[in-house]
């Protein structure tokens, strides 16, 4: 990239960097001294803010850096990540959310942690310090995982940044404003991002196939120099497919969505239950833009480096991940290629931000405010604070000399830990009035569990067969919990019995 451009290409981006910093910072100026607006912006998030800023959220690094690098190494089979995640788009926003948004409200739950611990009727706090324990895990990787993904994301397109200092880079505005606005920062300038992630993953791609010749460019590339990147279903045994299917490159990813506590935060912050369906729509209609595009850069990388195009030559030998960083660095105008790095920070920043306030929130509110401090709430938001910043470090530190794959540390870890650990326990304490006390700690536990232990213990070589362990972690927590809740039934009472607690009750 020529010197003018670089210095363009760095303007529009520390630009974009200190705008965003400077709207979270604002926000906190409308924040009230309160665990709840700090946690949950005092109830109040409208439609297209809860939709946007639940879809950036959810979809992060994993999306500019990871689903790009799985396309480019994979071929056309990655589109089966649409149907992947649009489908768990709609379950959580169309049958989870304002079911989720009127019982948290009417328990008085400012956290996750919080509703099941009211939903059951917690006397001694064993259910809340294992949800605890889950998000801070879970959280702490997935966060470090976004931190890698800067890291990435800086070195690939500034040739003086090295991943260590990226990924410090991109903590540190995480952490400019989430640390002073909490939630409703997190909220406003999520909104932002996921407006630019769309824009980005939506033109370029469409401008990359524009000037190459559309897909038959694609096509032809991919097919001289691999068929099996044109195959958009394995060619193996009927188990084969099964697990391709339910693997985390497919529909496996489904598995996680009523189980991640930075988006379920949204639906119980809705100023009612009517905000859930048309927000249900934005979403459908965003993340459908966000991972075609996503996909799509992918492929069209992958056929570029074929062909011998000279910027593809830092992707040979790679995972692809820095494809879309690359893509625009080199074929856009310096301002607009900013905007495309921009987008990229934007997916970062948007989960990261939001897992840092739930992982926080958990600590700071679910141990700290609930079993221990006795202090008014205001006390608690230097408390509140103060894990944020701790957290954000930690997760820094921990990718800060290891450059780890976005992608599978994604899906794998932060993502299979919390779908497996709270999704069935969530809907089934939502939707089934026999759902028992010991049998959400008991599916939590297996959940966790086992979506620990499987990518430890299972050979996939040795089998042929993908089973990813979010669907299967998932599957046996849910019978799990069903089993115990029928042999250890709750005494005092179900479903139909939630009654508004205190916000203050334990």
């Amino acid at each position: 990239m020529p010197e003018t451009n670089t210095l363009i290409f760095a303007v529009s981006f520390t630009v974009y960097s200190l705008a965003i910093v400077a709207v979270g910072v604002y926000s906190s100026r409308f924040a009230r001294r309160s665990d709840e607006d700090y946690f949950l912006a005092n109830r109040s998030l409208g439609k297209w803010v809860a939709a946007l800023s639940a879809s950036a959220s959810s979809e992060s690094g994993w999306v500019t850096l990871g689903l790009v690098g799985m396309a480019f190494t994979h071929g056309v089979q990655a589109y089966w990540i649409i149907p992947g995640c649009l489908i768990g788009f709609a379950f959580n926003w169309f049958i989870v959310a304002g079911r989720l948004s009127d019982q948290s409200r009417k328990l008085g739950a400012v956290t996750v942690p919080d509703f099941f611990a009211f939903r059951f009727r917690e006397r001694f706090p064993i259910l809340r310090i294992l949800c605890v324990v889950v998000i801070a895990v879970a959280m702490l990787l997935y966060v470090a995982a976004q931190f890698a993904a800067a890291g990435k994301s800086f070195s690939a397109s500034f040739d003086n940044v090295e991943y260590r200092y990226g990924v410090l880079l991109g903590a540190l505005i995480v952490l400019a404003y989430t640390v002073s606005g909490g939630f409703r920062a997190v909220c406003w300038t999520d909104f932002l991002q996921a407006l630019l992630m769309v824009g980005a993953l939506a033109i370029f791609p469409i401008y990359l196939l524009c000037i190459e010749g559309g897909y038959g460019f694609i096509t032809d590339k991919l097919g001289s120099a691999s068929a099996e990147l044109l195959q958009f279903t394995p060619d193996a045994t009927m188990w084969a497919l099964v697990g391709f299917l339910l693997g985390h490159t497919a529909l496996g990813v489904n598995f996680g969505y009523p189980g991640q506590p930075h988006v379920l935060i949204r639906f119980m912050a809705l100023k009612s239950r009517k905000e859930a369906m048309f927000g249900g729509v934005i979403a459908l209609c965003w993340g459908a833009l966000v991972y075609w595009g996503a996909v799509t850069v992918g492929l069209i990388a992958r056929a570029m480096l074929i062909e011998g195009a000279e910027w593809t030559s830092a992707l040979a030998g790679t995972d692809g991940e820095q494809g879309l960083v690359l893509a625009a660095r080199y074929m856009l105008p310096g301002v607009v290629s900013g905007v495309v790095l921009a987008a990229v920070l934007a997916a970062i920043c948007s989960t990261a931000d939001s897992q840092l306030v739930v992982a926080a929130s958990a600590i700071a509110n679910d141990i700290y405010a609930r079993l221990f401090s006795k202090a008014g709430k205001a006390d608690h938001l230097f408390v509140d604070r103060l894990t944020v910043f701790v957290l954000g470090a930690l997760a820094a530190l921990l990718v800060y000399d290891r450059n780890v794959q976005v992608y599978k540390y994604v899906l794998f870890y932060g993502w299979a830990f919390l779908g497996a650990s709270f999704g069935p326990q969530l809907i089934l304490a939502l939707f089934w009035k026999r759902a028992s006390y010991a049998g959400c700690i008991a599916g939590m536990v297996v959940g966790f569990a086992v979506a620990i232990i499987w990518p430890n213990v299972y050979d996939e070589a040795a089998t042929g067969v993908h089973v990813y362990n979010l669907p299967l972690a998932f599957v046996c927590a849910f019978v799990v919990n069903v089993i115990v809740s029928l042999a250890f039934p709750s005494a005092r009472g179900g479903l139909q019995d939630i009654e508004p607690l205190s916000s203050d009750a334990t």
